[in-house]
């Protein structure tokens, strides 16, 4: 069969085979290869990004224990007292006025407490701005601020426009399991 076959006949069915070959390479071997290699860069890249968040352990154990300090209190309304008393001194030192102080405003469920307080203050924009930065960051873990709204009103025996901030915070609470 080979005699009949011409020079450049051989060299066409050699090429045709040895693409042949490479072709059932790559489906029985590379294609495995390639694949196994795509997902060991996944998980390598998986196992870096939790080597980097394994770092930040230490900090959220400090977290949750600050946490636990501030919500293990036995009076729960103190976290609304503490606000109302830190919002009323700034108010002061920053020529500010609370115009409104929250009731106790609470939800309860099996499992949770959520206390809502709403203050509302009279100041200037750079002073309302700084007392909720203050808020934020001092009670960052007891009161998150969950919503802050700046309106004016004008005045009319005055005739100034006064801006105001009306701050919502939450604070919320796990109620501890009673053992019998």
């Amino acid at each position: 069969m080979w005699q009949a076959l011409t020079y450049p006949k051989k060299i066409y069915a050699i090429a045709g085979g040895f693409v042949i070959f490479l072709m059932l390479a790559y489906i029985m071997v590379f294609s495995k290869t390639i694949t196994l290699f795509k997902e060991t860069k996944i998980k390598q890249e998986k196992l870096a990004w939790l080597k980097e968040k394994e770092k930040d352990i230490p900090v959220l154990k400090q977290q949750m224990e600050l946490l636990d300090k501030a919500y293990n209190s036995a009076d729960s309304s103190s976290i609304r007292d503490q606000l109302t008393a830190f919002i009323s001194d700034f108010a002061d030192r920053h020529e500010c006025m609370v115009t409104e102080i929250p009731e106790k405003s609470f939800y309860s469920s099996s499992q949770l407490n959520i206390q809502t307080n709403k203050f509302v203050i009279k100041g200037k924009y750079n002073q309302l701005l700084q007392l909720l930065n203050a808020v934020e960051t001092n009670y960052n873990y007891t009161a998150k601020v969950v919503s802050a709204k700046y309106y004016s009103i004008k005045d009319l025996q005055t005739k100034q426009t006064n801006l105001y901030l009306a701050m919502i915070t939450q604070s919320f609470r796990q109620h501890e399991p009673t053992n019998k």
